[in-house]
């Protein structure tokens, strides 16, 4: 009786985990990303090659947890049940809010046509979508673009659309307390382009790089800064060797917000040819900029990728499906880079979650996990565990009832 019971208990367990992570995403390329309170949120993306198909998936990782980096083995759930969802392709992400708790999607295309919705925000404290009503100078709705948020400021710039060939360099900003748009024009803004990476520095300054402009990749030597303090943009040319010009790659800052680590992205459309080298970092301590010679090690190297995504988590970047060049296919899987080591760099298979409270945070904020998302997943782990204990509880009377029903007749005394 006991070895049965055991043997079921396992088979249970078992089932357990397979349901608790039985989803995995189809492979996709120009999906959305973002990180709040330990969940790494994916959104739409086209998962067809000539990008006819645009998805409604939306699902995330559970990053309060250890795990690998097979598919099998990460622990992704499901949200795309919910209504209002967006199925947008190559938009821009952000996260945004007082609390840094709402996901913002901005932009991109809808497949065959531009729609006439410019913002959706999904608000994770409710896991309700939205669009977003909006007054002011309007922007137009183009792809490509990097929206950065800021003190309850939203920047999006630059833009690209396809339909009417046009390469926008207006700088559209956000007022999140009001939700009016402002359109910001200076005579010596960057040429308009699609396809760069964005980040917001500590000193105030808006990083731009890289790109597409005029159908052609831009280069790497040439940093623009927008001072969201004093409302004016800067050029800055890098030192040190220049990687390759690229668009449509990934770039986060390192944990010390002092180097800004690209990986991916093409170098030419028409030779369709892969930037190289695939990982370069940039060093902003230093002025001007500069390029530098990073170590990485590790045997767990993404293939050179196009149109996928990169997020700080805990001490990782998590780089996130996308085109692969070396299949010519799209693909569904993750690649972890630990970076918590500046001198050395790590390709690793195994995500493991930080004893250092100070680095749970979001890839835009400096806010850390929130106390109730933390309290919430304690809540459900013991509710789930009680449930569980109860199944089994009454599958065991049951089963001692009538699992024997067949092996004894009830006679009086037994």
């Amino acid at each position: 009786m006991i070895v049965n019971l055991s043997y079921i208990l396992l088979l249970i367990l078992q089932l357990f985990t397979v349901f608790a992570y039985s989803y995995s995403p189809i492979p996709r390329s120009g999906h959305l990303s973002a990180f709040i309170n330990n969940k790494l949120y994916f959104i739409s993306g086209s998962t067809t090659l000539d990008r006819a198909v645009i998805s409604k998936d939306f699902f995330y990782i559970d990053c309060s947890m250890s795990f690998g980096s097979s598919i099998d083995s990460i622990p992704y759930t499901s949200l795309s049940n919910l209504s209002g969802i967006p199925s947008i392709d190559v938009a821009g992400s952000s996260v945004v809010g007082p609390y840094n708790e709402i996901i913002l999607a901005f932009g991109g295309s809808y497949g065959e046509s531009y729609g006439n919705q410019l913002i959706y925000i999904f608000d994770t404290k409710n896991s309700t979508w939205n669009s977003l009503t909006t007054s002011g100078i309007l922007p137009p709705i183009r792809k490509g673009v990097r929206p950065v948020f800021s003190y309850g400021r939203l920047y999006a710039f630059g833009g690209f659309n396809n339909f009417n060939g046009i390469y926008y360099n207006s700088l559209d900003m956000l007022d999140f307390r009001l939700f009016n748009w402002t359109n910001i024009t200076l005579s010596n803004a960057p040429s308009g382009r699609d396809g760069y990476v964005s980040a917001f520095l500590s000193d105030g300054n808006i990083l731009y790089l890289g790109g597409y402009t005029s159908g052609q990749t831009v280069g790497l030597d040439i940093v623009y800064l927008y001072d969201t303090n004093n409302n004016l943009w800067q050029s800055m040319s890098t030192a040190g060797t220049t990687p390759e010009s690229r668009g449509y790659f990934t770039s986060v800052l390192n944990l010390k917000k002092n180097r800004l680590i690209i990986y991916g992205g093409e170098n030419n459309r028409v030779y369709y040819h892969a930037a190289i080298p695939t990982l370069a970092v940039l060093d902003l301590s230093s002025n001007p900029f500069t390029w530098i010679s990073q170590n990485v090690s590790g045997y767990f190297i993404p293939p050179y990728l196009l149109l996928h995504t990169a997020n700080v988590v805990h001490n990782y970047m998590i780089i996130a499906y996308g085109f692969n060049y070396e299949t010519s296919s799209l693909s569904n899987e993750i690649f972890l880079l630990d970076i918590s080591n500046d001198s050395e760099y790590k390709w690793v298979k195994e995500f493991r979650l930080s004893q250092n409270p100070n680095l749970n945070q979001t890839q835009n904020s400096s806010f850390t996990m929130s106390l109730g998302g933390f309290i919430g997943s304690i809540i459900a782990a013991v509710v789930s565990t009680a449930i569980l204990i109860y199944g089994l509880y009454a599958f065991y009377k049951w089963y001692k009832v009538n699992g024997f029903s067949n092996k004894f007749v009830a006679t009086p005394g037994t």
